[in-house]
């Protein structure tokens, strides 16, 4: 009987994307040896060795390490224009849902308080006040994701930005334009600058950016492990520009890979992407060092001498060991070949075990954004989202999962201000993933699921030592985690069952946090579940707006109990809410309501006549 060496392989390859490993305290050594690193090109043959490097995998075998070194124009347009920054004398007005209070997202609806910006098919200026009388001022053509300072309202688009006042909502005026001349990735907008991530499918140097030369110095690439797959296609633009102007002050771009992730505090901007083992090279790496265990000394001595060949690349030193295993092993009786795919097949298990926590990384760029000087770092594992990374105190926390399916584990890491792993707490929750995460304070607080839902507190204030404080396990998963007052929170998530779950949690007793509550809905889903912008907060009222299908829902949180105080039922889906004064507007893809919010009559409703689904196709 024959036994083909590539079942073998096919075999180890399934070892590595299902493994099950667990996190090892021993030291061992390292299956890579240099670290993810961004660095500056600096000059053209740099990157053109770099690039040749990407587009020609099989001439460069050896990826690109740090020994190994030593465009197109777009335009602004800009319209003066006078009275851009007129105060407006603010009422109690609700803001968008973000991360980072005092740094603002983009999103489909803002208010200034005396105007709301809705963003469908058309851009709505509604007159919300009084209640009444709330009436549509104007539609702008365009639609896209918004921003609203004052009198100023900046809609980014899938092929521009657009800058306008409306200080006469009526007549509004472009201020300023710029043409994205790639894909919109993500933004923030803090003390009077939009900082920009705009993405290009390709690799090319340098850029000019809308009048922004990005020179060699600039234009920073990814120094990686030759052990990591190399999917870098992407060149990333990350942007300053001031909101008055439409000027770009500063500038810079990042070749990475589609998997990106965006966390910016109020010093820095955070840009991750997830780098996954290259299973050829690993099996490659493997039987190069442990090739005379299972094989003669003639048979282990090629192995070694096609993996080391730098003039191959991996699919043919693959097809070559193949050929070379495959031809020795039909030279042995049936039970010998059985016995040495079998041991492979355990000792690479084991080798994966031993290295657990290099199966999968994410790269950290640090853009300081006063000098957007970079630094990077690396942590083992994968992001969830953006609430995966939070700055406190001159410390990077970051919380990862490395593995799939049932294979699993969660992480910790806590970085110092040059991207160094300080500390670290491994193996959490072992088969499950992370669906949720928040950090407040020298506190992080986890949602894995797999069975049940367990809510991790972990203690942060010893940045070195990490532990854990308490847990609890209940059925079902939350996947946003709002906090409310000193020690509650809300889940939005699904039971069992797969349906609308909301819980209340209080964490008075850090070691033993408790669901004091919980409320059902018949409903598969809601827009807050993967968007947090969908949800909203009145700390007045203390009620919060979830929505789901053509239901506004209104809950409100009294005494650690939830009691639904408004099912506000629209034509069609419902997205978004917000509150001025004591009335809530609830939006939907069709129309706003405007209801009372001390008896929840309803006080107005506007359509918007024709309208399309909610996807802008660019984000």
């Amino acid at each position: 009987m024959k036994i083909k060496a590539v079942a073998i392989f096919l075999s180890l390859l399934m070892v590595v994307s299902l493994f099950s490993g667990c996190v090892e305290n021993e030291k061992t050594t390292k299956i890579h040896e240099e670290g993810f690193k961004l660095i500056p090109v600096n000059s053209k043959s740099t990157f053109e060795n770099f690039k040749n490097t990407i587009e020609n995998p099989l001439n460069n075998p050896i990826f690109f390490t740090q020994s190994y070194l030593y465009g197109l124009s777009s335009t602004i347009t800009i319209v003066k224009s006078t009275n851009v920054g007129m105060t407006i004398n603010q009422e109690r007005f609700s803001k968008t849902n973000v991360q980072v209070k005092g740094i603002d997202e983009a999103d489909i609806l803002k208010t200034n308080g005396k105007i709301i910006a809705f963003s469908q098919n058309k851009i709505y200026l509604i007159k919300p006040l009084p209640p009444k009388n709330s009436t549509i001022l104007k539609n702008l053509s365009q639609s896209g994701y918004l921003y609203l300072i004052n009198n100023t309202l900046i809609v980014i688009s899938w092929d521009e930005i657009t800058s306008y006042n409306i200080s006469n909502p009526k007549k509004p005026k472009i201020t300023w334009q710029i043409n994205l001349n790639g894909s919109y990735v993500d933004s923030r907008l803090y003390n009077g600058s939009l900082y920009l991530i705009v993405r290009k499918n390709y690799i090319y140097c340098p850029i000019v950016w809308n009048g922004y030369k990005i020179n060699y110095n600039k234009y920073y690439i990814p120094i990686i492990s030759p052990i990591y797959s190399r999917d870098f296609d992407t060149t990333y633009i990350i942007s300053k520009i001031n909101i008055k102007t439409g000027k770009i002050e500063n500038s810079i771009a990042i070749v990475g890979n589609y998997k990106t992730t965006l966390y910016m505090s109020k010093n820095n901007i955070y840009f991750a992407y997830n780098l996954k083992i290259n299973e050829k090279k690993l099996m490659l790496k493997f039987l190069n060092e442990s090739a005379d265990k299972y094989f003669p000394k003639e048979v282990a001595e090629k192995i070694r001498t096609v993996v080391n060949d730098k003039n191959f690349g991996d699919d043919a030193k693959f097809v070559e060991i193949t050929e070379t295993i495959e031809r020795y092993l039909n030279t042995l009786p049936s039970e010998k070949k059985h016995n040495i795919v079998k041991t492979l097949e355990n000792d690479f298990e084991n080798y994966l075990e031993k290295h657990w926590e290099e199966l999968e990384c994410t790269g950290i760029a640090k853009i300081d954004l006063k000098t957007f000087n970079v630094k990077s770092g690396e942590v083992s594992g994968r992001l969830l989202n953006n609430f995966a990374m939070d700055e406190y105190k001159g410390y990077l926390r970051v919380a990862t999962t490395i593995g799939n399916r049932d294979r699993m584990t969660n992480n910790i890491y806590i970085l110092d201000k040059n991207l160094n792993v300080i500390g670290k707490l491994t193996g959490l929750e072992k088969g499950e993933r992370i669906y949720a995460v928040r950090f407040l304070g020298d506190k992080a607080y986890i949602i894995t699921y797999k069975e049940t839902d367990p809510l991790l507190v972990i203690d942060l204030k010893d940045p070195k030592n990490p532990k854990v404080l308490g847990e609890l396990k209940i059925p079902g998963y939350s996947t946003y985690l709002h906090p409310i007052g000193n020690n509650l929170f809300i889940g939005i998530g699904k039971d069992n069952d797969g349906k609308l779950k909301i819980s209340l949690f209080n964490i008075s007793d850090l070691n033993n946090p408790k669901e004091v509550d919980k409320y059902k809905l018949n409903v598969w889903w809601s827009p807050a579940l993967r968007d947090y912008h969908a949800f909203l907060w009145d700390e007045k009222y203390k009620i919060f707006f979830l929505p789901a299908y053509n239901h506004a829902y209104v809950f409100k949180i009294e005494d650690n109990k939830i009691e639904m105080v408004k099912d506000d039922e629209h034509k069609t889906n419902v997205l978004r809410a917000l509150f001025i004064n004591n009335y809530l507007y609830t939006f939907s893809l069709s129309e706003m309501h405007i209801l009372d919010e001390n008896n929840w009559q309803l006080v107005k409703k506007i359509e918007f006549g024709n309208y399309l689904p909610y996807d802008y196709g660019f984000k």
